[in-house]
């Protein structure tokens, strides 16, 4: 409902009696609003709350000049905030994913629970259970993740900035699927550690490829 309301407000609806909402009038607010990614979200939140098809654009990939990873293990070494960077590196945890403690046994992390912006705990965008490295797996059953939204945002950014990175939360996740199939992950493993319920999301939004990328593959095409 809080997100419905700031779509109202976005779009100047808030003042317009219900019984004179059309598509007509939705479209024309939607056509103001110029990033495709805003627009897609205010006529999502419309579709859901009104019932009426909106035209809703694709989404989008977001591509992020990522860093290699040790560049951005590095970085995290020498923060507070490292065991949040590496759950968002290491576990492909969202910003709210990772703000809360997930039942973790083994090294199987069971993702069932965020931390919204307002401090409540919901259940995830998607859930279920992320095999993480041995390694990791001990230090996260052993730390406290409960921070709020935005204190882990800034504490991720200014790891960064102070690394003379560019970092945020949902590279993070990029770069986990990324670093998964340079690895060798088939699409079965890379849509299970990103709990999608379609490989095609995985492998479309968040896997990224560079030229070298490309270039080691067919350097080796062909022989035996």
């Amino acid at each position: 409902m809080t997100e419905y309301l700031k779509t109202l407000k976005a779009l100047d609806l808030e003042e317009v009696p219900f019984s004179e909402v059309n598509l007509s009038i939705l479209s024309s607010r939607l056509k103001r609003v110029l990033a495709p990614g805003t627009r897609r979200k205010h006529a999502i939140n419309l579709r859901a709350c009104l019932g009426i098809p909106v035209p809703c654009p694709k989404a989008q990939q977001k591509v992020y000049d990522l860093p290699s990873l040790e560049e951005v293990h590095a970085a995290f070494e020498a923060s507070t905030y490292r065991m949040w960077g590496f759950a968002m590196l290491y576990a492909g945890l969202r910003l709210g994913e990772s703000c809360t403690n997930q039942p973790i046994k083994g090294n199987i992390i069971t993702v069932d629970r965020q931390r919204l912006p307002d401090g409540s705990i919901s259940g995830p965008k998607t859930a279920g259970p992320v095999i993480v490295p041995q390694w990791f797996a001990e230090e996260y059953a052993a730390h406290d993740f409960t921070r709020s939204h935005n204190t882990v945002y800034v504490g991720i950014r200014r790891a960064g900035k102070k690394a003379g990175l560019q970092l945020n939360p949902h590279q993070l996740r990029h770069m986990f699927a990324t670093e998964l199939v340079r690895a060798g992950a088939q699409p079965n493993i890379l849509q299970a550690q990103m709990r999608h319920h379609d490989v095609s999301v995985s492998l479309k939004f968040y896997v990224q490829h560079t030229q070298t990328d490309i270039e080691a593959i067919m350097n080796g095409f062909g022989r035996s």
